[in-house]
């Protein structure tokens, strides 16, 4: 059975730079979104829905979860689709208008805990974009809006 929810989303990332031995240098790079959304659960697997708009424009993002793999994809005004599985590497085209960057996630661990109410989803993982080396952290929280009559 399909349930949906709607839902209040919280995504906190942290990215730090990595030096040539791959340990993090400099000050992080900390950033905390919160936006409306909606939850979609069905046989184990959680569908995440949301948009936000900025500087740039409107994005629209999906984030998928299921057997300790998860994907998160955005389009409009940022357009990437990364992929996320312990030990493996993705390659993708991360596009910021009028800019394409070459970009590969290596998820490190992924820890989650999703049912059709809500739950949270944590994602560690180095990311190469443009050439530049990052050792980052995606966690997000989702809970379930109950609206009154």
């Amino acid at each position: 059975m399909t349930v949906i929810n709607e839902v209040k989303i919280k995504i906190e990332s942290v990215i730090e730079n990595l030096d040539a031995s791959g340990f993090p240098e400099g000050d992080a790079e900390r950033s905390i979104s919160e936006c409306e959304g909606f939850l979609r659960y069905c046989d184990g697997e959680a569908v995440i829905t949301y948009s936000e708009s900025g500087e740039g424009g409107s994005v629209s993002s999906e984030i998928k979860y299921r057997d300790k793999e998860a994907s998160v994809k955005r389009t409009g005004a940022i357009e990437s689709e990364l992929y996320f599985k312990e030990g493996v590497t993705h390659s993708s085209l991360y596009s910021i208008p009028p800019y394409k960057f070459d970009a590969s996630v290596t998820t490190r661990k992924i820890r989650a805990s999703l049912t059709e109410c809500g739950g949270t989803l944590d994602l560690f993982y180095n990311m190469k974009i443009g050439g530049a080396e990052k050792s980052a952290r995606m966690k997000i929280w989702i809970q379930t809006i109950s609206r009154k009559p």
